[in-house]
């Protein structure tokens, strides 16, 4: 099972922060990016490799793009 990792920079809607979690599917991070604020923007990491960038926007949409991807979710 993989160890994926939601990683938060010091954005002025919250602290540096790393969350960690074993799942079957990256999904579940929606599950803890949740409870961070709107706007808050992270990076998921599948045992320590890149998957995506993600970020729950204030009307309640979900952004997923590529982790290299510039300019996204900025």
């Amino acid at each position: 099972m993989p160890t994926f990792t939601l990683r938060y920079d010091d954005d002025g809607l919250g602290l540096d922060k790393r969350v960690e979690f074993d799942g079957t599917n990256p999904a579940i991070a929606l599950n803890f990016a949740s409870g961070e604020a709107a706007g808050r923007r992270a990076v998921l990491l599948a045992d320590g490799k890149p998957l995506c960038r993600l970020g729950r926007e204030v009307d309640g949409f979900w952004i997923v793009a590529q982790p290299d991807c510039p300019g996204s979710l900025a």
